[in-house]
């Protein structure tokens, strides 16, 4: 991660955004404190609070969806069921 100051961001903008979008998170700070983040756009996605909290409602979904079907007899692997939806968390 980066650190540079407003005006640098200013004076390189284009650079910046190359960067960003290459996989670079740069800090901007004015007068040595921290202030916003420029990210890849990937990550933007990762950060929503929105898009997180659908994400474990989904996943609760499945698991509670996979404890109903093992009490009525069909045989189901919770854990498996829980490694599954934490892997593919991982690919969205």
């Amino acid at each position: 991660m980066r650190v540079m100051s407003a005006l640098e961001v200013r004076a390189k903008f284009g650079q910046v955004i190359d960067e960003a979008a290459a996989g670079e998170r740069i800090v901007v700070e004015r007068a040595g404190q921290p202030i916003a983040a420029i990210v890849p756009l990937a990550d933007l996605a990762a950060l929503d609070p929105a898009a997180a909290r659908q994400r474990r409602h989904a996943a609760l979904g499945s698991i509670v969806r996979a404890a109903h079907l093992r009490r009525s007899g069909t045989p189901i692997d919770v854990v498996a069921q829980v490694r599954a939806e934490r892997d593919s968390g991982h690919r969205a």
